[in-house]
């Protein structure tokens, strides 16, 4: 690997001190003069018609501004894909999911807001509601979206390889059927926004967004203003977790108040409202059917997925050819075959969350191994050894991995969890579960993706980073200034992160798909590139020497064959001020345009550069009394390519392998047969601890990825997507019982004990 003066090294974190001393302003923090806030009110239905709207004893409130509803807005639809704009900013005809925005109120406070949404009243007519996949598409089932013609949201069917040539090689064939739950996002700052309109009409939007470029283009076509009349600027963000990346009616219906009113106006929402109407993963039932030479080798693979998505496609279709298209890493599959489904339902709307729908598609495969191998007496470890995908190897769809640590990453974990030695010895009620998994660094999902970084030097020599991604935990903004550094050879503190405006870089396809570190970094490289070349110029003038003969490094730029023939960093910075009177500006983008734009029908092509590769082992201990499972220990082993900052590497690790443990045991939405939410609340809804996770250990596995800025990879989603067979995994390794179904509770094990006893003829399990 290469040495780096700044790049592999762990730095402070830019915005480390700022948040730890409580003095980060997020978006419910803001204040404007004259500021007014704002309220919805909520469907209490799941499905129903709008009949009427009687907001006049609201208007005629002491301290009322304005008052929106989805009349108010053009009735332009928009969505993800030209042909899946199913959403409308607010509400016209009818409701689709309980807590559905209906109503808005701007007020001079938050109490008489509130007082005004009592005064509103609005008449319903209840329609049947579709709770399920099973219920969208029975025969004769209401339509949700009005929209649509149909509840089937979106559909991709893929053949790779001679599928039925497989199942004829194989020598075992196994079939089963995996369902997974919905669960929320679960991070921590709820959705707020500000919204000021000035004199022009120009809209200024900061809010909590974790895409503002997503926002930025479907609110402006919603809007029906151009793009050049919103102004996004991104305040510090409490967590995404991919929950971010849409407009929602908070937003919308704040920047129609605003317009209204002429006045600023703040709408934060409280925690109950997220839970209830924001978004949540798909729920999802799969149907697998695997063929495997004696050995262990997979022959072949037919999958069945429907995902149930709430009453709008939103990033559904993207979801859906995740799901197909990961079928065919991190394992060497000659021939998959794959339907999936998207379907609309009267809950709460779904998006991305986490590792996509990579976390529900790896959970069934390697779950699916896990059976399999138990049934072949090949060794778990073994047989996802024999699979692994390996260097320069080219998937059944044509994905091209050209650099896979898959194969060590399993040796390593498996030295390091202790498999062989479990085999032998271990506690009653203890087991190890063993997954693996692989997601790629960002995907082209339309010919506008790319990613673009500006970099400004400052006459003291300090360079100020201003990209389009999304600082959202992840410490993004730390690794940009560490690339920044390095190519230019200055030290990491004189590298400043500027403001995420969209006045100066916005461009950027989204902070999802761990894209953020891959693309936004090859961008960072170009402008620090563009920059370098232009002091170079300047610096060659002076010393009168080719600017390609020149080397930058420890704040100096100096004659690579002579270091004596040099000029400090801050006195090129200060000719250019003050002999030139040119302030400098290095502008990079990036867009990974050699790769195939995702066809999200057939799910061919060579979908993405830079797969992250994991494998991921769980001690656990189920308590054969209580049912209760206890996670001991948790490692994973990372190919993320060229790590950028290592402890934070270890933090998106493990922070992804710890948000699953929740929609492996715990979490679960829950509504009643109306469409209601029953636990929308942090009380009622159980998302894990820290006395819930295990102490986890990483081990990383360093390669260099030809196309990654650094060699470095995506890292913070594949944990994600290999935490979930793990779990499973351990359990049956540990009492000998499969659940199949998400979340593995107590319940569920006991039951399934009491299963395998009755069918054993025994009485204890």
């Amino acid at each position: 690997m290469a040495e780096y003066s700044v790049v592999g090294k762990p730095v402070e974190r830019t915005d480390g001190r700022i948040k730890a001393t409580g003095s980060a302003k997020y978006a419910a923090d803001l204040i404007a003069p004259g500021m007014l806030y704002g309220k919805l009110l909520r469907s209490p239905l799941a499905h129903a018609k709008i009949l009427n709207i009687d907001a006049t004893k609201a208007k005629a409130l002491k301290g009322v501004k304005a008052v929106v509803t989805g009349k108010d807005f053009p009735g332009i639809p928009y969505g993800t894909r030209p042909d899946t704009r199913d959403q409308l900013p607010m509400p016209v005809t009818k409701v689709h999911h309980f807590g559905e925005g209906v109503v808005a109120v701007a007020a001079v406070d938050e109490d008489t807001a509130e007082e005004a949404l009592d005064l509103i009243k609005v008449d319903y007519q209840e329609l049947p509601v579709v709770l399920t996949a099973e219920d969208a598409m029975a025969p004769g089932a209401p339509l949700v979206n009005e929209l649509s013609k149909s509840n089937i949201a979106y559909f991709s069917d893929f053949l790779f390889g001679d599928i039925e040539k497989g199942f004829k090689e194989a020598d075992y064939i196994r079939e089963e059927t995996f369902s997974s739950q919905r669960v929320t996002v679960g991070f921590i700052e709820p959705h707020a926004c500000l919204v000021e309109v000035d004199p022009t009409g120009r809209v200024l939007l900061q809010a909590s967004k974790q895409s503002p470029y997503v926002t930025w283009r479907h609110m402006c076509r919603a809007l029906d203003i151009p793009v050049s009349k919103m102004r996004i600027i991104n305040p510090f963000v409490g967590g995404g977790f991919s929950g971010k990346h849409d407009p929602f009616d908070i937003d919308f219906a704040t920047v129609k108040l605003a317009q209204m009113t002429g006045r600023p106006v703040k709408t934060v929402l409280n925690y109950d409202e997220v839970l209830a109407a924001y978004r949540q993963r798909n729920a999802m039932n799969a149907k697998l059917k695997m063929g495997l030479k004696k050995n262990g080798q997979i022959t072949a693979l037919r999958t069945e997925c429907v995902l149930e998505g709430g009453p709008i496609a939103g990033i559904g279709p993207f979801n859906i050819y995740y799901f197909g298209a990961f079928q065919n890493v991190p394992y060497k599959i000659p021939a998959i075959e794959y339907h999936g489904k998207l379907t609309y339902s009267n809950r709460a709307p779904c998006g991305t969350v986490r590792g996509q729908e990579i976390v529900l598609a790896q959970y069934c495969l390697d779950s699916m191994l896990g059976i399999v191998a138990e049934d072949l007496g090949v060794d778990q470890v073994e047989i996802r050894h024999m699979n692994a995908v390996t260097n320069n190897w080219k998937a059944a769809n044509g994905l091209i991995v050209d650099v896979s640590g898959l194969p060590e990453c399993i040796e390593k974990c498996g030295k390091r969890i202790g498999w062989k030695e479990s085999r032998t010895s271990r506690p009653k009620g203890r087991g190890i579960g063993f997954s693996c998994a692989s997601h790629p660094s960002g995907v082209r999902l339309g010919g506008h993706f790319g990613s673009s970084v500006m970099l400004k030097l400052m006459e003291d020599g300090n360079v100020v980073v201003t990209h389009g991604g999304t600082e959202i935990g992840q410490g993004a903004n730390t690794i940009f200034c560490q690339m920044t550094a390095e190519v230019l050879g200055i030290p990491f503190e004189s590298v400043i992160q500027g403001v995420s405006d969209s006045d100066t870089t916005i461009f950027d396809s989204g902070m999802f798909g761990d894209r953020c570190t891959y693309w936004d970094g090859n961008a960072t490289i170009a402008a620090a590139k563009d920059l370098k070349r232009q002091l170079a110029e300047i610096a060659g003038a002076e010393l009168k020497v080719s600017p390609d003969d020149l080397e930058f490094k420890n704040s100096m730029i100096f004659l690579k064959e002579n270091p004596e023939v040099k000029m400090d960093f801050l006195t090129a910075s200060r000719r250019a001020y003050y002999e030139k009177g040119s302030p400098l500006y290095g502008r990079g983008y990036w867009a990974a345009t050699d790769i195939d734009i995702v066809d999200w029908k057939t799910g061919r092509g060579n979908l993405a550069h830079g797969l992250d590769f994991i494998a991921t082992g769980i001690k656990v201990d189920v308590d054969r009394e209580t049912g209760k499972v206890t996670l001991l220990q948790g490692v994973s082993a990372d190919d993320a390519g060229q790590p950028i900052h290592p402890v934070m590497l270890d933090g998106q690790v493990n922070g992804g392998s710890a948000h699953m443990t929740g929609h492996a045991l715990l979490e679960d939405c829950l509504y009643d047969e109306k469409g209601r939410v029953l636990n929308g609340s942090w009380r009622d809804y159980k998302q894990p601890t820290a006395l819930d996770t295990p102490e986890y250990i990483v081990e990383h596995v360093h390669t260099h990825d030809p196309y990654g800025p650094f060699g470095a990879k995506g890292a913070g989603e594949a944990s994600s997507c290999s935490s979930l067979a793990a779990i499973a995994n351990g359990i049956y390794d540990a009492v000998g019982v499969r659940i199949k179904d998400l979340p593995i509770t107590p319940e569920k094990i006991l039951a399934a004990l009491k299963e395998k006893a009755k069918n054993s003829g025994k009485t204890g399990g």
